[in-house]
């Protein structure tokens, strides 16, 4: 009877242990713990990523607010374009540039200085609950594309329906640019830096990577915890499958062959289920959402190479 006890006690407190972690890791997904505004600011001055001085006066940078679908407002920023920066066709070129989990709009600053360089005009948002827009469960990218559809249209109002427009996401950001892209049939091109393919795949990595469990039972109970306390069921969340349906809008993949947190062979998967024009290019020695930075150089050709080739440039 004692045995029986024990067991009976190690067994409840080895499922305490099971929904403890669970809950935590839906906690994870749904209420992240995001950077502060103001440090990434910051940090992104402090490893020379964004130009304190060109942010704050050279880029004639205009902030406003936008509703989103789901009522809450969202903070955004307009870079507009160079002075001087004009297109043979007088049409303008336009890019909505979306950063990653936890983070900011001033992790998009380093892709804005490219495309800025192009004669862009450039916009630049926080996801909710990031940043400084409203609060609301974050969703891994079902409902941040819908509130990228929104800045799109914002865009289009601004610069008009013959707008060039593209969109650019780097991690989180990138999945929720490949959710989005079926979404809307005006987008001329997308390009996807480190954004997984599937969510499921995604966290049973980092599982292992991160805590050395298995993904069973852990997984399935915080979906279910997730999808309870206002997010998303992880199965739910597969960009492969959105890109899947985008024959007609041309996208390039991207990707550091040295991330440990979204796996390089994601972009093979995400390239992979692409129809239609696309380009892929991996940046050896770079580690997650540091492919720009590792080789600024190739990069910047390589995207506007894909510019150039898909008649946006």
């Amino acid at each position: 009877m004692i045995a029986l006890w024990i067991a009976a006690g190690v067994f409840a407190a080895l499922l305490a242990a099971v929904i403890l972690f669970s809950w935590k890791l839906s906690g994870m997904i749904v209420h992240p713990k995001v950077w502060d505004y103001a440090a990434c600011f910051d940090e992104e001055v402090q490893k020379g990523r964004v130009d304190r001085a060109r942010f704050e006066s050279g880029y004639r940078r205009e902030e406003f607010t936008l509703l989103s679908p789901f009522g809450y407002h969202l903070h955004c920023a307009l870079l507009p374009h160079r002075e001087g920066a004009a297109f043979p066709d007088g049409r303008p070129r336009v890019v909505v540039i979306v950063h990653g989990y936890t983070y900011c709009l001033f992790g998009s600053v380093k892709y804005a200085d490219l495309f800025w360089d192009l004669g862009f005009d450039c916009v630049l948002y926080d996801h909710r609950n990031h940043g400084l827009s409203d609060k609301a469960v974050t969703t891994m990218g079902v409902n941040e594309a819908r509130d990228l559809s929104a800045v799109c249209d914002w865009a289009f109002d601004r610069f008009g329906p013959d707008a060039v427009l593209g969109t650019h996401g780097e991690s989180m950001g990138a999945a929720t640019v490949m959710l989005q892209a079926p979404q809307d049939q005006r987008l001329s091109f997308a390009i996807e830096d480190c954004g997984y393919s599937d969510l499921t795949k995604e966290l049973k990595h980092n599982i292992r990577r991160s805590y050395h469990l298995p993904p069973f039972p852990f997984l399935p109970l915080a979906s279910l915890f997730s999808e309870l306390r206002g997010g998303v069921r992880f199965s739910t969340v597969v960009p492969k499958d959105a890109v899947a349906r985008c024959a007609d809008l041309p996208m390039l993949f991207l990707h550091g062959e040295d991330d440990d947190f979204v796996p390089v062979w994601m972009v093979h998967d995400n390239y992979a289920a692409k129809p239609g024009r696309k380009a892929i290019r991996t940046f050896p020695h770079a580690a997650h959402a540091q492919s720009l930075i590792s080789d600024p150089a190739a990069y910047r050709a390589c995207v506007t190479g894909f510019l150039k080739e898909n008649g946006v440039l």
